[in-house]
């Protein structure tokens, strides 16, 4: 070679490789689900099957008492008859207290179901077993508890004038020949577990029922006794418990008093206007019966006639006063 430059050869040959193109296949299949819940799954097929909760027919054939009202004063009596009606309907009055729990919708679905139709079945029929006045109080109750709860709170404690009332009438009962002793022994049980049942009695809440009960025969204490009644039914008693209720309202003998006090005020403003008019009326009747001198210028003409009159042209003028008097 003439040129100038020289070739070198490389020390080693040169290596070329071939990158293959990429090829997407299909995407790995998704885990496996996780293996359902068995306590869930015997849960669900048993409520299918045999569900915790079963559809009670209710036989109502058994309930013989009156309709529940208030001016009856026989709550104890129908409230342990409707108890013993739905007891012997497969249990039922668990239905009253909470025993028997409603089941959870997803889970127990069937059973759900069953607890529904059931309460409402008790839920109606007590609606048709109590007046007009009890069914507005349980109107807006959705469950068989919620209604039983209303109409206990509303008879357990029905103030003292019905307990006065009861008692009263366990006091007029007594044993006789024409009826079996046991007969009035149930009677007298009857209503010492009605009286008991308003309200245990303390000094102070017997002092209020005999207060309220010696109201009963005097006219003009009518309105006060039947405020203090009202007054009475709507406060928590004589000693409620302040600590865990704040906003309580307490009424006792005191308030009694204060509402006599009132009655005794307007008795003696009456007494004392009826005195006034009285006085006025026997003052005019008094001066209309005296006799009046018709002599003019007498100076005191009530008291007699003309003929009697001392004064210039009366029938005694220059007499005295004791001789007009003597000649009468």
């Amino acid at each position: 070679m003439t040129d100038s430059t020289e070739y070198t050869r490389p020390s080693s040959p040169v290596s070329i490789v071939s990158v293959p193109d990429p090829v997407f296949g299909p995407l790995p299949p998704p885990p496996p689900p996780p293996f359902p819940d068995r306590k869930n799954m015997s849960t669900v097929s048993s409520d299918t099957t045999r569900p915790s909760v079963s559809i009670i027919t209710l036989n109502t054939s058994l309930f013989k008492h009156d309709s529940l009202s208030k001016d009856q004063n026989h709550f104890s009596s129908w409230k342990r008859q409707f108890v013993q009606m739905l007891r012997m309907n497969q249990g039922a009055d668990g239905y009253l207290d909470g025993r028997i729990l409603q089941p959870d919708k997803e889970k127990e679905p069937r059973a759900y179901s069953n607890w529904n139709a059931n309460n409402g079945s008790i839920l109606g029929f007590m609606g048709l077993v109590i007046d007009e006045a009890e069914q507005e109080v349980i109107e807006d109750a959705v469950t068989a508890q919620d209604a039983w709860k209303l109409l206990v709170k509303r008879h357990a404690q029905e103030g003292p004038v019905k307990q006065v009332q009861l008692i009263q009438e366990a006091l007029g009962i007594h044993y006789s020949s024409s009826e079996k002793y046991s007969s009035t022994s149930s009677k007298l049980t009857t209503l010492n577990k009605r009286i008991w049942d308003m309200g245990s009695l303390s000094s102070e809440l017997f002092l209020c029922i005999i207060m309220i009960n010696s109201m009963s025969n005097v006219p003009e204490l009518r309105a006060t006794r039947e405020n203090v009644a009202q007054q009475f039914a709507q406060s928590d008693g004589t000693n409620p418990d302040l600590t865990k209720n704040p906003t309580a309202k307490k009424y006792d003998s005191s308030d009694i008093k204060r509402a006599l006090d009132m009655a005794q005020g307007l008795v003696d403003s009456d007494s004392k206007t009826a005195d006034i008019a009285l006085s006025a009326q026997a003052s005019q009747k008094s001066n209309f019966c005296r006799p009046k001198c018709s002599v003019p210028g007498c100076p005191k003409p009530i008291g007699h006639m003309k003929d009697w009159c001392v004064s210039p042209g009366g029938g005694m003028a220059g007499k005295t006063i004791a001789e007009s008097r003597e000649a009468r």
